[in-house]
């Protein structure tokens, strides 16, 4: 791979600057080929590694050698990836995370798929031995995990229809081009009976055919953007499995590219159970974890990672019980007063696009259906009741759970010790209805997907008790920590 690349950049470095022949530019592109084949080989064979009783020691470099002993107790992930063509030749790549790092620390290419199984275990072995687990000592090291949870095909069907990945819109907007032809005759014939033009041309579209072929343009692109994300979440979910080894969840799943990774359960920082609004009459739910730092597979954003992809919501919550131990939420609804908040919120955005609309109208000839953002007015109301309903707090005797969300409802359970700031804010328009939100943040929360848990649009001196009663908890949990 690093050949082409070198190969393929010298080639077009000599179309750009040589005025000569083009067998000039052959010959650069060869040479850099060579170069960079020769520059991959020998970076292979003078890559060396060694595991020692205590540490995993790696020696690399071409030019400027390096040789690192990282300590297993510092090893938090050890994760195995096979693309489809790495399995075909039988090998894989291992990767090697640190704790509190955000970049791969270790990566082996070209492993054996037998070599890579058989580190991977060791490394988790010795790590666990190394921070006092006497299972290891006891002859615990070697065997197979043991199985916690099997993704059904049932359960793999739900999973891809019930949840839509944002991405999947990026990929049906890039496949448009390959579906030109069928899409323009879709979406026409669909517009068609609605004001929509005859053709899809310029010179047929005025601004009120065109408002109608991006209303009918809206849904068929998410449907193609839905059939997209079905297909990705059966490729990478397929096959699924968890299980527990010492006190580590191992876990390997995918189709084309097959994956497998460990979730240290002494790192984990929060629980996440996830109910899609299309899975939750069916009684599914799904379960994934934040550990501190770092998240399998990815390397350089701290995410969350699947412990349950999707099952019965009763499976579900008995697995998060076993990692972390927790009494069944009861929430707390917010005050009635931040459910007006939320309807003015939806009035007001309605308002602004018919505003907008009514503006265009006036400089637009033939745009007369600016008014068509009423048409969602008397939906508003409901849909601020169902986003007030389902908001909430919990606050037990070791957690704290929040739960927010309709179409992806979320219910995050934080224990009192893994917390590491708790603070209350107020947007200008929350001091008006007297209200704050409480944020309780951990060691693995980001700014994306989410934030940090938090109770939203909660009683303004309720939040301030909380943050009191928070503080607390969190203390006493510390020192009956140290106790033990």
């Amino acid at each position: 791979m690093n050949g082409g690349a070198v190969g393929f950049f010298l080639g077009m470095m000599g179309i750009t600057v040589t005025d000569g022949p083009i067998s000039i530019v052959f010959v650069l592109t060869v040479v850099g080929f060579v170069m960079g084949v020769g520059y991959g080989a020998a970076f292979y064979l003078l890559f060396d590694y060694e595991l020692t009783a205590d540490t995993f020691d790696v020696t690399s470099g071409v030019i400027n050698r390096q040789h690192r002993e990282i300590p297993f107790h510092r090893i938090q992930n050890i994760d195995v990836t096979q693309s489809l063509g790495k399995r075909l030749f039988g090998v894989a790549v291992l990767t090697a995370e640190t704790a509190g790092g955000g970049s791969t620390e270790i990566t082996l290419h070209f492993v054996s798929e037998e070599k890579a199984a058989w580190l991977q275990s060791t490394i988790r072995d010795r790590k666990r031995a190394t921070g006092g687990d006497e299972t290891t000592a006891t002859g615990d090291a070697g065997r197979s995990p043991t199985q916690l949870f099997a993704l059904r095909s049932t359960e793999l069907a739900v999973l891809a229809v019930a949840f839509l990945r944002p991405g999947a819109l990026f990929i049906a907007l890039f496949g448009i081009p390959f579906v030109a032809d069928l899409g323009q005759s879709l979406l026409l014939s669909i517009a068609r009976p609605f004001g929509g033009p005859e053709q899809l041309s310029v010179s047929a579209l005025s601004p009120d055919s065109a408002l109608v072929l991006a209303l009918v343009g809206g849904p068929l692109l998410l449907v193609s953007a839905w059939i997209v994300s079905a297909l990705v979440t059966v490729v990478e979910y397929f096959g699924f499995q968890l299980g527990r080894a010492g006190e580590d969840l191992v876990y390997q799943r995918g189709l084309l590219q097959r994956y497998s990774g460990t979730i240290p359960v002494e790192k984990v920082q929060s629980l996440t159970i996830t109910e899609p609004v299309l899975a939750r009459p069916l009684g599914y739910a799904g379960l994934s974890v934040e550990t501190a730092g770092y998240a399998p597979g990815q390397a350089d954003e701290r995410k969350s990672q699947s412990a349950i992809p999707l099952s019965n919501r009763s499976r579900v919550f008995e697995l998060a019980r076993d990692i972390e131990p927790f009494e069944e939420p009861t929430f707390t609804r917010l005050p009635k007063r931040a459910r007006r908040r939320y309807f003015a919120r939806y009035l007001l955005i309605v308002g602004g696009l018919i505003a907008v609309g009514y503006l265009l109208s006036q400089f637009l000839g033939g745009f007369t259906l600016w008014y068509l953002p009423a048409v969602v007015l008397p939906i508003t109301p409901i849909a601020a009741h169902y986003k007030w309903k389902h908001r909430g707090y919990h606050v037990g005797t070791k957690h704290v759970a929040f739960r927010t969300g309709y179409w992806r409802r979320t219910t995050r359970v934080v224990p009192y010790y893994r917390l590491q700031t708790v603070f209350t804010s107020r947007t200008i328009f929350q001091r008006r209805l007297g209200l704050a939100t409480l944020t309780a943040d951990i060691a693995s929360s980001t700014s994306l997907r989410g934030g940090s848990p938090a109770a939203y649009d909660i009683d303004s001196d309720t939040a301030d008790r909380l943050y009191a009663l928070l503080g607390e908890r969190l203390q006493r949990a510390l020192r009956s920590q140290l106790m033990e």
